[in-house]
């Protein structure tokens, strides 16, 4: 009980975690007016140890001190820490999961998964293999299945939710969950020697083979030093997520017509996006080389591959524009490849697609290709080997120990040091719920995080274990912001009370929707007039922005008017088209008289070309006056991102940082595992510039750690 954890003082508290079978004691002490003392425990700190021990599986005696001290019940509550039952949880994989999950007082003794909605070979294939890692673990801190990692994620968060419910925290306030998603952060016991069955010596470790530890593999490899890049992913399934790179000034930019970028002027716009919050340094790395690099990168591809990529927003048409009213600007720059099937360069397997969604891995399969037929003496790719726990000297990081698609322990020495380039954590729902509260605190009863190419937040917790700090604020793409209406600045925005809330055209989507996420649900409603085959040629280079110079995008979207025009009343897939304010309103269930005072007002500050109530770019205001007049009904929600893009704080040079903001000697971060790129939440002046920044500072990393 709460007064009796209050009595607690000046004691000793010994955990013992049972793991297989190496037990560790953990003890806590704290200096104190020159004399060694216990720690007082708080409740505060109390909770945080009881929930570590229901997390990690801790017995009954190891909160026995506390017992005896307080004569409390806290040791039989420890034991206790479930009530027994049968619980049900559903969450989103490829289709609805369903997870049964029967606990007794202290342990979780069965589960039941209903996958049958999940794809056969993938999914559903899987089943057997999650079961079994969740009771073993007795959480949801599991690997997952390589392959199926949208499933993985549902199967997760299904096992967190019945967890909730049988400690009976189905009211859990924010920070008190917070501190039950802190038990990732608990460092697992050293393996020791007797358990490596194979050692490498090596120059360099890199620990993940996305596009920064590809691009820092490479450029390792070509200095001649020797290197070795361990992958999680089995080497036929292997991919780096994304389709487009943003970038600036590089020969492939500037031989099509692309403008060349002020450097000075793209840091600054940078900067002013990121609310001076990322790493000046780091960015204007990334502006001075992100174009050697792309053309570095594209020189080992095959000519074929090359001919099929494009220039995303480009052209420009008479209406595109750069630079906004409120002094951001967006640039041309993104190299954007995409292609109907991929095909498996092991088995020579095609997957066919026709909705066009999945990337041509040709970029970075050349890439690796290159590397290992050129430098197979100095570079090493360990592919299905996830990094699992560094080597610490003292304070220093002096390898790390991976393991293998069998099970056996690999021990990699790296004399210059350690990259962790495993991406973010959008696959952990423990790490989001503890790392991003202050997203979580927007969500409503019915959102929550999910992250269908989310890592597994592994690469930082290893991190984290020796000591690293990771920022603030934890950028994401894009969790902290809702979908803004057609991706269009053009149009007049109302809400389901027929009320215009905010700027159409601050800036790219990712900020639009920033507003939204904070402040709006429902109904989202976006309004134009006839003159709508112009209104939807006007925009500028963003991320998710409509892309006006795709022909077949900008006919599509002219579909979407015609079909509303031919429909009538019952409207088209959420579009509407009516001869009068009035009408459309009817027809969208908004309030006739309050559609028309807005739209009134709205094109009272077009005519004005100032907009005095939102201050609207005075490009896109265009007037809601020429009928027929046409309206879309989305209801946006919150919670989708691709990844996530924060991580450590570095040096300049990308060296992470300890607590105190001392460089950790022999660690280095990259990619989604860097931190204060983006600053607060993932900014797009060029739309692909995670995967940009990735490249060039990968390879950059590269270089410095070749000097060494």
């Amino acid at each position: 009980e709460e007064s009796n954890i209050f009595q607690v003082r000046d004691i000793v508290i010994e955990l013992t975690i049972e793991r297989g079978t190496r037990p560790r004691t953990l003890r806590r002490k704290r200096k104190t007016k020159g004399t060694t003392k216990m720690k007082k425990i708080s409740r505060k700190s109390f909770l945080k140890l009881a929930s570590a021990a229901a997390m990690s599986g801790i017995t009954a005696g190891a909160l026995a001190a506390c017992n005896a001290a307080s004569g409390s019940t806290a040791a039989s509550s420890a034991a206790a820490k479930y009530t027994p039952g049968t619980y049900t949880a559903t969450a989103k994989g490829m289709s609805d999961i369903t997870m049964t999950a029967t606990f007794s007082e202290t342990a979780i003794t069965d589960i039941q998964l209903d996958l049958s909605g999940e794809t056969d070979s993938i999914g559903q294939a899987a089943k057997d293999d999650l079961i079994k890692q969740l009771l073993e673990a007795q959480n949801s801190t599991i690997d997952g299945v390589s392959g199926a990692t949208i499933t993985s994620d549902a199967v997760k968060q299904c096992m967190n939710d019945c967890i909730t419910q049988a400690m009976g925290g189905t009211a859990v306030s924010a920070p008190e969950a917070s501190e039950q998603a802190a038990s990732w952060r608990t460092a697992p016991e050293a393996i020791p020697d007797s358990e490596i069955t194979k050692t490498y010596d090596v120059d360099v470790a890199i620990i993940g083979m996305g596009y920064a530890g590809l691009s820092c593999y490479r450029e390792l490899a070509e200095e001649g030093k020797n290197v070795l890049v361990l992958e999680a992913m089995p080497r036929e399934s292997w991919w780096t997520v994304g389709h487009d790179i943003g970038h600036i000034n590089s020969d492939y930019l500037l031989s099509h017509g692309v403008p060349k970028v002020d450097e000075v002027e793209f840091v600054n716009n940078w900067m002013m996006q990121t609310h001076g919050k990322a790493n000046t340094a780091l960015v204007m790395k990334f502006a001075k080389n992100s174009g050697s690099t792309v053309d570095w990168w594209l020189d080992k591809i095959n000519p074929d591959t090359l001919a099929k990529t494009r220039i995303q927003f480009w052209p420009d048409n008479e209406y595109t524009v750069h630079q906004l009213n409120n002094g951001m600007h967006y640039y041309t720059g993104t190299l954007e490849w995409w292609e109907n099937y991929w095909e498996n360069p092991t088995s020579g397997e095609k997957n066919n697609n026709t909705a066009g969604q999945m990337e041509l891995k040709d970029l970075s399969w050349d890439n690796y290709n290159y590397v290992e037929e050129n430098f197979s003496d100095n570079a090493t790719a360990l592919f299905g080997t996830k990094g699992v726990q560094l080597v610490m000297d003292g304070a220093k990081v002096t390898g790390v120990i991976a393991q293998d698609g069998d099970g056996n322990y690999l021990k990699i020495n790296a004399k210059n040091g350690i990259v962790l380039a495993g991406g973010g954590f959008g696959g952990n729902k423990e790490m989001m719920d503890d790392l991003l509260p202050d997203i979580k605190r927007l969500f409503t009863k019915d959102e929550d995080f999910f992250a269908p190419f989310g890592r597994d937040g592994s690469t930082i917790q290893m991190g984290v274990w020796a000591g690293g700090r990771l920022e603030g604020d934890i950028s994401t793409m894009n969790f902290d912001s809702m979908a803004v209406p057609d991706y269009l600045p053009g149009p007049l925005w109302v809400d389901e009370n027929g009320q215009r809330f905010q700027n159409e055209a601050f800036a790219g989507p990712e900020i639009n929707g920033f507003f939204m996420a904070r402040a709006k649900r429902g109904n989202i409603i976006s309004i134009y007039d006839s003159t709508y085959k112009t209104q939807i040629l006007r925009g500028f280079p963003g991320h998710q922005a409509f892309e006006y110079d795709m022909p077949a995008v900008v006919e599509a979207m002219k579909g979407n008017f015609e079909a509303a025009k031919a429909a009538g009343a019952e409207g088209a897939n959420g579009w509407y088209c009516a001869d009068t304010i009035e009408q459309l309103a009817e027809y969208i269930g908004v309030e006739p008289a309050a559609l028309s005072a807005t739209v009134e007002q709205y094109n009272k500050v077009c005519a004005e070309g100032y907009d005095s109530d939102f201050a609207k770019d005075p490009h896109f205001l265009n007037a809601v006056a020429k009928a027929p007049f046409y309206a879309h009904v989305t209801t946006p929600s919150l919670g989708f991102a691709l990844v996530t893009t924060g991580g450590f704080v570095t040096t300049n040079d990308q060296q992470v940082l300890n607590e105190d903001y001392q460089p950790i000697e022999g660690l280095y971060a990259s990619g989604n595992t860097c931190g204060m790129r983006f600053g607060p939440e993932y900014i797009t002046p060029i739309p692909g510039v995670s995967i940009g920044m990735c490249l060039t500072l990968g390879r950059e990393l590269g270089k410095y750690l070749a000097t060494k």
